[in-house]
C-alpha cells in the first residue's frame, strides 16, 4: 500500500509533463510523443498518463482530437488560470516573480468582496472572526483560518466568479501560508486584522473594514517581493519535504513495531 502523502501516478505524470512542456522538451505548437513512448519515457502506466493528459486537455496545455496526435498548444497565448496554477507547481522559480503579480490581482479583489459580505453577512464574518481567538499559535492553523475567512468572505459577496478565482489556488496558497504563518510577527498581523475587523463589521462600516483587508493584502505582497528564488527552494519546497518524510518513516517504523 503507498504512503497517504506519496504522490498518485496520474499527479507525476501530468506534473512531468508540464515540466517537458515548460522546459521545451514538448515545445507548443509541436505534436506530443505517443502513449507507448511517454508511457515507457516516464516509467508510468497507460491509464494513468491518460488520465493525465486528459486533465492538461481540459485545463488548456493540449489538444486532444480522435484519430489525430495530440497537439501542445502555446499555453502562453491561450491559457488560463489553470494553466496559471500548472506553471506554479512544475517550476518553482517562476514563484518569486509570480506571487507579487498573483497578490496585486487579490489587492484589487479583496476589497470588492470584504465590502459586499459585510454588508450581506455581518453575523457571520463576527462569528468566525471571533473564533479565532481560541486558535492555536501555529502557522498551518494561521493559514487554515486566513483561508477560512477569505473563503467566507467570497462566499456571501454578489460575485460568483471571485470564488473560482480564489479555488484555483486553494494548494498553492496553503504552500505559501505555511511558510508565511510560521513567523510569528506574521501571525501578529493576522491577530490585528482580525481584531480590527469585529468592530468595523458590526458597525456596518464596510469601507474601513475593506481597506483594512487591503492594507493587509498589501503587506504580504512586499513580503513577497523580497524572497529569492534560493529561499523559497529551501524554506518553502525542501523544507516540508524532509519533515514529511520525517513523520513518514516515522510512521512506518511505528506500524512494524506494532506488527510484531
Amino acid at each position: 500500500m503507498s504512503e497517504p502523502n506519496e504522490e498518485r501516478a496520474t499527479d507525476r505524470a501530468e506534473r512531468h509533463l508540464i515540466e517537458g512542456i515548460v522546459s521545451g522538451a514538448f515545445p507548443p505548437n509541436t505534436d506530443l510523443p505517443g502513449e507507448r513512448t511517454l508511457s515507457k519515457d516516464l516509467d508510468i502506466a497507460r491509464p494513468a498518463l491518460r488520465e493525465a493528459m486528459q486533465r492538461l486537455s481540459r485545463d488548456g496545455w493540449l489538444d486532444i482530437q480522435q484519430g489525430k496526435p495530440t497537439r501542445i498548444r502555446d499555453y502562453l497565448k491561450d491559457g488560463n488560470l489553470n494553466i496559471l496554477a500548472g506553471l506554479l507547481k512544475a517550476d518553482p522559480d517562476l514563484v518569486p516573480n509570480l506571487v507579487p503579480d498573483l497578490l496585486e490581482m487579490w489587492q484589487l479583489l479583496a476589497p470588492q468582496y470584504t465590502a459586499s459580505s459585510v454588508r450581506r453577512a455581518p453575523g457571520l464574518i463576527i462569528d468566525l472572526l471571533e473564533g479565532f481567538s481560541r486558535l492555536p499559535d501555529e502557522a498551518e492553523e494561521y493559514a487554515s483560518s486566513m483561508w477560512k475567512l477569505h473563503h467566507m468572505l467570497i462566499a456571501y459577496c454578489d460575485n460568483l466568479v471571485y470564488g473560482l478565482i480564489f479555488n484555483t489556488f486553494r494548494d498553492f496558497y496553503r504552500q505559501l501560508a505555511i511558510y508565511y504563518y510560521s513567523t510569528p510577527e506574521h501571525r501578529q498581523l493576522a491577530r490585528d486584522l482580525w481584531s480590527a475587523l469585529v468592530p468595523r463589521v458590526e458597525a456596518l462600516d464596510t469601507e474601513s473594514a475593506a481597506q483594512l483587508v487591503y492594507g493587509f493584502v498589501a503587506s504580504t505582497s512586499e513580503f513577497w517581493k523580497n524572497i529569492t528564488i534560493e529561499q523559497y527552494q529551501k524554506e518553502v519546497l525542501d523544507k516540508p519535504k524532509e519533515t514529511k518524510e520525517k513523520e513518514n518513516k516515522k510512521a512506518r517504523e511505528k506500524k512494524k513495531k506494532k506488527s510484531k
